[in-house]
């Protein structure tokens, strides 16, 4: 199992200042830091033994800071040699599809190849729409159209589009990437089933980015080859994106419960899924409007069961606890989602740059040989 890493560049203490309006004062620690932080945390990747970088796409409030998820690619493209790079998720409604196109062939070249997680999503703040002065109302529609036109620049020598978003006149995809198979690395993200129909039926992988328990995020996978086998192609394989605290014992893990409570908080105030009446009337988003879509880290009881020495996460998209546990939650999880890959958020919350490193660090020497090791089937269970 290959096993990656993501640079999440989260300034959840500044959040307190945001909702106060004190707009006035700097954030605390200042943004660069954090983004420093997140940063120095990817430079352990290789040397550590991991395989491979991921980074999201979020702008404009203190959660994510990656304003574009193929930079980030770009920038650790240059310091490593061996591990692959992701994205988890490049909302295509935010960008001009060519100029994506142009960026994951450049970014192709620069990695020598090693860009092999492309990952979308359609994006979901009110606040990052309004700001890009883009209607939501037109998401769904500027993906499926983005998705279009990847697709004609990545595998065709020249070609024009008339859809009712993007007008491209007759064009070539320059410079041409070095990897000719670039359009089986494209996966897609969903937090409502709607959306996991429109991706499978485009035959996207799943992408499931922290937002299910592994028991949903099983039957998701099913759900997908069900499709995929309506749709005349061969099953397929999820990449799952856990939260990740690894502690010598379970002792360790009532940190992590006060770190996953501010992550979700983090998360309930960039999306806004405390006021669902922003989502209201918006054409593509009624699922988040009745509180059916969503995306958090697991915290309520899904998954749980209590110990003597604290939570241990069976079904949850947690790997939280020891080595032990952790490796356990691993084996159960690809048994459960028959996933191939999974990536790492070591940093949520107010976990301290020190408290992450010691986590990898951990992680890498206990848990990443065993991990590395297991083999990584496509179970029945995830089969029509």
């Amino acid at each position: 199992m290959k096993v990656n890493i993501a640079v999440f560049s989260n300034n959840a203490t500044d959040w307190d200042r945001i909702e106060a309006g004190r707009f006035d004062e700097a954030p605390s620690p200042p943004d660069h830091v954090t983004v420093s932080d997140a940063l120095a945390l990817g430079d352990l990747a290789e040397p550590l033994g991991f395989d491979g970088i991921w980074c999201p796409d979020h702008f404009g409030t203190p959660y994510g800071m990656s304003p574009n998820p193929l930079q980030v690619p770009s920038y650790f493209a240059g310091r490593t040699e061996r591990v692959s790079f992701g994205t988890m998720v490049l909302v295509l409604p935010w960008w001009n599809p060519v100029q994506v196109a142009h960026q994951i062939a450049y970014l192709d070249i620069v990695s020598n190849g090693r860009f092999n997680t492309i990952g979308f999503g359609r994006g979901v703040a009110k606040t990052e729409f309004e700001a890009l002065n883009i209607p939501r109302e037109e998401a769904r529609q500027r993906f499926a159209e983005g998705l279009d036109i990847i697709g004609l620049g990545l595998t065709t020598g020249s070609f024009s589009y008339e859809g009712e978003i993007w007008k491209i006149p007759e064009m070539s995809l320059r410079p041409q990437p070095v990897s000719t198979d670039l359009m089986s690395r494209l996966y897609g993200a969903s937090s409502t089933g709607a959306s996991l129909e429109i991706l499978a039926r485009r035959g996207m992988k799943p992408l499931f980015v922290g937002n299910k328990p592994m028991q949903e995020a099983a039957e998701d996978v099913k759900k997908v080859n069900v499709i995929r086998a309506e749709e005349g192609m061969a099953p397929c394989q999820s990449k799952n994106i856990l939260f990740t605290y690894c502690v010598p014992d379970e002792r360790g893990v009532e940190d992590a419960e006060r770190f996953l409570t501010e992550a979700n908080r983090e998360v309930r105030l960039h999306y806004g899924f405390d006021d669902r009446s922003q989502f209201e009337g918006v054409k593509g988003y009624e699922d988040y409007a009745s509180g059916e879509g969503t995306a958090t880290a697991v915290t309520d009881d899904k998954g749980r069961r209590k110990t003597g020495t604290g939570n241990v996460y069976d079904q949850s998209n947690l790997l939280i606890g020891s080595p032990e546990t952790i490796i356990e939650r691993i084996e159960v999880g690809q048994k459960l989602c028959s996933f191939e890959e999974i990536n790492l958020a070591t940093r949520f919350g107010s976990m301290s740059v020190e408290q992450a490193k010691a986590s990898m660090q951990l992680f890498s020497e206990e848990v990443l040989p065993v991990a590395h090791k297991l083999e990584t089937p496509l179970h029945p269970s995830a089969l029509p």
